[in-house]
């Protein structure tokens, strides 16, 4: 089973990992989601963002933009990190179990994937 983890704002992809206050935490099963869990994040310095990332068994996080100093602190724990990511919620998971979310319709405005 994997954890995925994707900061949001509203039903959206929040557009920046460092300050979000809502991550939505989605557990797959052969990319079949089996549960949706809600965390708020909004307190939490990046360090216990990163703890708590750990702790509750996370695998990848889908993100819009984020720090260089915070996607090296994650990266650094063997948490994959997809960046540059934007759109509905349920749109971006749906894409990213086809494996789709190199479509560009999910590129954050001005991001060019290298």
């Amino acid at each position: 089973m994997d954890r995925i983890a994707i900061p949001v704002y509203k039903s959206r992809v929040s557009p920046v990992f460092d300050s979000c206050a809502r991550l939505l935490l989605i557990d797959l099963n052969q990319n079949e989601e089996v549960d949706r869990t809600e965390v708020l994040f909004e307190e939490l310095s990046e360090t216990e963002r990163l703890k708590m990332l750990k702790k509750t068994g996370v695998s990848t996080v889908i993100c819009g933009a984020i720090s260089d100093g915070f996607y090296k602190m994650i990266s650094s724990a063997d948490i994959s990190v997809i960046i540059g990511i934007a759109g509905e919620v349920d749109q971006v998971l749906a894409a990213f179990c086809c494996n789709r979310l190199g479509d560009s319709c999910f590129f954050m405005p001005g991001y060019k994937r290298s």
